[in-house]
């Protein structure tokens, strides 16, 4: 009885530390395409921004 409660514990440890693990992946890759967006909007506005300046 003690090896399968022990067993139980140790495999619902797993669970929660490999949840805690995606998790953080997922932020992460949350993050990145947050910050690759910003970079374009930024590329974008400097486009606009020549854009406007060649004309004038």
């Amino acid at each position: 009885m003690g090896f399968y409660f022990y067993l139980t514990i140790i495999i619902g440890f797993s669970l929660i530390y490999y949840g805690y693990v995606k998790k953080k992946d997922n932020e992460l890759k949350i993050k990145e395409i947050e910050l690759e967006e910003k970079k374009v909007e930024l590329e974008m506005k400097k486009l606009d921004y020549d854009k406007t300046n060649s004309i004038l």
